[in-house]
């Protein structure tokens, strides 16, 4: 379904104060970037849900954890 990477098209938008204000809020709600939800919510609306969302906010485990335990045994 995913395999090969289509054209990608960048967009930008202005919003008003109170615009930005609720966009800021919601996407608190989500743990996610203002633009991060802006594109969820566009893709939703617009019945892209198979797309992949933006997943640059990733948590990252330290792999020195890891390496501890390998040290153990």
């Amino acid at each position: 379904m995913y395999g090969k990477k289509e054209k990608r098209t960048q967009i930008s938008f202005r919003l008003t104060e109170a615009a930005l204000n609720r966009l800021r809020q919601c996407a608190e709600l989500f743990n996610m970037e203002p633009s991060q939800y802006a594109k969820a919510i566009l893709y939703k609306d617009l019945g892209l849900l198979q797309e992949p969302v933006d997943q640059r906010r990733r948590r990252w485990i330290k792999k020195h954890k890891k390496q501890d335990n390998d040290d153990e045994v």
